[in-house]
């Protein structure tokens, strides 16, 4: 498939410092990341990218992308604020779905969701603590758009490295997963209904549905099936530059979509974390705000803890988390319903990624 111009994956996901006189337009990641990991936070990060889940692991993917391409006024910050909506949106999707098997796996009883939440979120059981249920509750609130910016002012309190190297992140396919769903369930763009397209459609939702029933048993992403789906869209792709007239509005509305399609495929596959974790070592003074950062950087949850250490980690990390979550949202203040991705996500996540060329998406996940 030919090359097509497009800014390159910096330009969607940068966050950047103009510093001083500098004209040097520093693009990181969401948290600040102008060194690639814990050693590069600091200053210049902004709400909107801070919270842009798993653009970190995007990059990695890429193959950490020249630093030095992110220009200042081709970011639109309302872009990646309607992203964070979606995921926003979607992991509330997931956790509804996992505490309807917990209803049925763990609990063996009828409860309702309704108490199953309120245990997590205001009296859970040690082992609610352990699996990381209970803090990951607590997480999604404080991730909350309407009061992220509160919770980074006020996520001041030392953790350190040692605290950080010894949480077991989870990678959160779960709430990609869903959100692929939605995306690749809803409507297409009127020139990829043709019939020239029907084939690689049919597959690509065939897929979707293995993925889902995959995330559903709490398992991660088949990369087999990963493989399958990206086949079919760069055929998707190919058929696109071969059937429709080039330069031509159909040709545009087939790349926005797919470049979303291939975006969110992307970013099924997790990234190495424990690289990025070893860097913390170079940031002894961690606050619980760098680690909200980084986390959401990458799109991390809370894993099961395993050994006595990260049980101890859990116990104290979890205070931690609830006393900033009632500061930025006490008891009595709003809790976010859970609904789906909101209506118009499809056009917000082609949006997002419409400024990727197809040369940084081939770079995240080459051609099986």
């Amino acid at each position: 498939m030919r090359k097509r111009p497009g800014l390159t994956i910096g330009l969607c996901c940068a966050l950047w410092a103009m510093q001083g006189d500098s004209a040097r337009a520093q693009w990181g990641f969401p948290g600040g990341f102008g060194d690639w990991g814990w050693g590069g936070w600091g200053g210049g990060s902004t709400v909107a990218g801070d919270q842009a889940m798993g653009l970190g692991a995007f990059a990695q993917g890429a193959g950490f992308y020249n630093k030095q391409t992110a220009i200042a006024d081709s970011i639109n910050p309302d872009t990646v604020m309607r992203w964070n909506e979606y995921v926003f949106q979607s992991q509330r999707a997931a956790n509804q779905a996992r505490m309807q098997r917990m209803t049925q796996q763990r609990e063996n009883t009828n409860l309702q969701l309704d108490q199953i939440r309120d245990r997590l979120r205001n009296n859970p059981e040690p082992r609610d603590v352990t699996q990381g249920d209970a803090l990951n509750v607590a997480l999604d609130e404080i991730n909350d758009p309407r009061v992220y910016a509160r919770s980074l002012k006020a996520a001041q309190v030392r953790i350190g490295a040692d605290v950080i190297r010894d949480i077991p992140f989870r990678y959160n396919a779960a709430a990609i997963t869903l959100g692929l769903h939605q995306f690749a369930t809803g409507a297409r763009p009127a020139p990829l209904l043709k019939p020239e397209f029907a084939a690689d459609f049919e597959a690509i939702r065939a897929l979707d549905e293995k993925l889902l029933a995959q995330i559903e048993k709490d398992d991660a992403p088949d990369a087999a099936t990963v493989r399958e789906l990206l086949r079919a869209i760069y055929h998707a792709e190919d058929t696109a530059v071969a059937t429709l007239p080039p330069n031509s509005i159909e040709l545009k509305q087939a790349d926005r979509y797919l470049k979303a399609l291939h975006g969110l495929v992307v970013m099924l596959k997790a990234p190495d974390i424990q690289s990025f974790v070893e860097g913390v070592g170079k940031r002894p003074d961690a606050t619980l705000g760098d680690l909200l950062r980084f986390m959401n950087a990458f799109n991390l949850r809370f894993g099961v803890a395993s050994t006595p250490r990260q049980r101890d980690v859990y116990g104290v990390l979890y205070r931690q988390l609830v006393q900033l979550r009632d500061e930025v949202n006490p008891p009595g203040g709003f809790v976010a319903a859970v609904t789906n991705a909101p209506a118009a996500a499809s056009a917000w996540v082609q949006s997002f990624f419409s400024g990727m060329s197809y040369d940084d998406l081939r770079k995240a996940a080459p051609r099986p």
